[in-house]
């Protein structure tokens, strides 16, 4: 959590405190029986990602029923919904911001709407429950039966989210768990042509060499190493495009003799790349402009730059850290949010991973090398920049005086695999590959294919506000409960019956059946939002918000090209292990919980810590420029008070597992 946001909370719960003036609120003491607002619709003041459940365009909807929404009209889900649940919905919302929602609304105690959430609040939310301002939902599970028969089958995800005093606060949008969120994506058609042709342009670029193997000495994989072989060709520091080539492929091909050919080392099921192995292909990528430049339009393009790594923008920048991963093993992410910066480690210890000394020491100056090497998209961390590289890197290759084209990134498989190159052409050959092998000392002995990035609950989700009671209460708890029925379950994740085809079940690539959209979805899709079916669902249908809800991966598979079908076969047949919260296994695979409850005294102790933004900028800054050493970074770390804000988190992680 970066500081500003806690002195956010923090102010917000004294001001909240302020307008009771006795420090805790009635409806702590009561449950809400007391609660005033007890008759009429419910008060929605919900925003998601600058989305509320209003219809705002001027251009109007026809639904299949001839049914027109126009600017103003809720929107065609919440219309369903309150038909399905038999509740009234108005929406009260404030502002454009979830956050912003809450601050302003806290300075009030949350009367003027029952229903308060959106993009990641659920901290807030549990924070100001355990405070007394939202309905504890535990003591209401009754009234919520297909809500209790989920955390029946679900334990863990009760556990997730019940704050330190055992309430429950909020209920989370959980993202597909048990899915893959992201996968490597690049366009594999360069790897064959560089590592199995032999119609190569004349190269000239050279590079600087600045990255040294890892897994070399007491990490050794194999009797040598490919990228001592490379650094070792270098004359003066400086390696060209034959002598990368030359060395990968031969290296490969010793090492490697059962392979049928050497770019089997990089794609299919049976890859079985590590990290050094990857890098010596990037440096062969970006050494050949000329080549790939030719492969790309058709052409070669004069002064081509070829990107071998990039995040899609550079608020995606902490994507780099991931590469961590294969560095024997580090974690980084405890969750699937940039802030999850804490993990489990294999001992059940919470561990703050941004200043742990092995990632500090050993992995930033690799991540750096690379940076050095121009491996990774020179503009990756400039904030300032709000280019999407994933649509000039992939999507620019037809645009006119176009000069840069990427090879790989990390991102979601749908939407990459069906980026744009104009003219109603989408480009062909970026799919899925396999991410590096990597040992993990104490849970893994051999190499294994690892992502931590998975689906995950979400720090997103919505709370019924301790004013509401009486009918009121009934028909919102009534609400939360239809969003984990079979119906409420398939309207959020694939909208009303007007728009599912009732004869025909779309089939996932391992074959499980899941409703499928129908003509009239897609060719509004098409009319509205250029295809996008999950932008149309949420921006025009209101479906697919992030609500309390168990979102369903049938809804983005069947938007997914052939591509990305292959990539989603091809993670699930290699059985790449990734993150979960199933702690049967190994406590190291384990992600934590989406939000730490954090008791009043807890955030209190936090105003005397600054550990945040800070420090992540000067990892930044070290990666790419000159002017900051790592010492620094562990300075500011240390000046911060990183032992106390671990400690609170520890504290807080602990009480919340006793409550379990």
């Amino acid at each position: 959590m970066k500081k500003n946001s806690i002195i956010a909370v923090v102010v917000c719960i004294f001001a909240s405190l302020s307008v009771y003036g006795a420090g805790t609120p009635e409806s702590k003491k009561t449950d809400a029986s007391g609660g005033a607002d007890t008759s009429g619709p419910l008060k929605f003041n919900y925003v998601a990602e600058t989305r509320s459940i209003v219809y705002t365009h001027s251009s109007p909807l026809t639904m299949p029923d001839g049914t027109v929404i126009k600017a103003g009209d809720l929107k065609p889900f919440w219309q369903y919904v309150q038909k399905e649940v038999g509740v009234s919905i108005t929406d009260v919302t404030t502002q454009s911001v979830a956050s912003e929602i809450i601050k302003t609304q806290s300075a009030t105690g949350f009367k003027d709407a029952n229903i308060y959430g959106g993009n990641s609040v659920a901290n807030e939310l549990m924070n100001y429950g355990t405070l007394g301002y939202f309905i504890d939902l535990n003591k209401h599970l009754s009234e919520m039966p297909n809500f209790k028969k989920y955390l029946d089958a679900h334990g863990t995800l009760k556990d997730m989210i019940t704050a330190y005093d055992g309430g429950i606060y909020f209920l989370p949008y959980i993202a597909e768990i048990g899915n893959y969120a992201r996968a490597f994506m690049g366009r594999i058609g360069w790897v064959t042509l560089l590592l199995d042709g032999s119609a190569v342009e004349n190269e000239t670029k050279t590079l600087t060499v600045a990255y040294q193997p890892y897994w070399t000495g007491a990490n050794a994989r194999n009797p040598t190493n490919v990228i001592a072989l490379q650094n070792a060709t270098a004359q003066g520091g400086v390696i060209s495009f034959s002598q990368a080539r030359d060395t990968l492929i031969n290296y490969i091909k010793i090492t490697y003799p059962s392979l049928q050919k050497p770019s089997d080392l990089y794609l299919g099921t049976k890859a079985q790349y590590d990290f050094d192995e990857l890098v010596a292909f990037w440096r062969v990528v970006h050494l050949a402009p000329n080549t790939l430049s030719k492969a790309a339009t058709g052409a070669v393009v004069p002064n081509a730059d070829i990107i071998p790594y990039f995040p899609r923008q550079t608020s995606y920048r902490e994507d780099i850290l991931r590469l961590a991963n294969y560095f024997n093993g580090q974690r980084v992410f405890g969750s699937d949010a940039y802030d999850a910066k804490f993990y489990l480690d294999r001992n059940g210890v919470l561990q703050f991973s941004y200043a742990e000394d092995n990632l500090l020491d050993k992995i930033l100056p690799s991540l750096k090398a690379l940076f050095s090497e121009g491996l990774v998209a020179p503009d990756f961390a400039t904030i300032s920049i709000k280019d999407n590289f994933r649509n000039i890197y992939f999507g620019g290759d037809l645009h006119q005086g176009n000069t840069k084209f990427g090879f790989m990134t990390f991102d979601f498989i749908p939407s990459t695999t069906s980026v744009s190159l104009g003219s109603g052409k989408t480009q062909e050959g970026v799919e899925g590959i396999l991410p590096p092998v990597t040992k993990i000392p104490g849970v893994s002995n051999s190499f294994v294919h690892y992502i931590e990035n998975t689906r995950v609950i979400k720090p997103d989700g919505w709370a019924i506000s301790s004013v509401t009671g009486g009918d009121k209460l009934k028909a919102a708890l009534k609400l939360f409960d239809y969003m984990f029925s079979e119906k409420g379950s398939i309207a959020n994740n694939f909208g009303m019956p007007a728009n599912i085809d009732a004869s025909e079940k779309y089939v996932s690539p391992n074959g499980t059946s899941y409703p499928k959209l129908n003509k009239w979805f897609n060719e509004q899709s098409a009319a509205f939002s250029n295809g996008d079916g999950a932008l149309f669902s949420r921006n025009f249908l209101g479906f697919n918000f992030p609500i309390g809800y168990e979102k369903s991966i049938g809804f983005e598979q069947q938007f997914t090209t052939a591509a990305g079908e292959r990539t989603w076969k091809l993670y699930e047949d290699a059985q790449v292990l990734s993150s979960t919260y199933d702690k049967t296994s190994s406590l190291y695979y384990s992600l934590v919980p989406p939000v730490f409850s954090l008791t009043e005294q807890q955030q209190r102790q936090l105003l005397d810590t600054n550990i945040g933004s800070t420090q992540v900028d000067l990892i930044f800054n070290y990666i790419t420029t000159s002017t900051v050493n790592v010492q620094q970074i562990k300075d500011a770390y240390k000046n911060g008070k990183v032992d106390a804000y671990i400690q609170i988190y520890r504290d807080a992680y602990e009480a919340m597992a006793k409550k379990k």
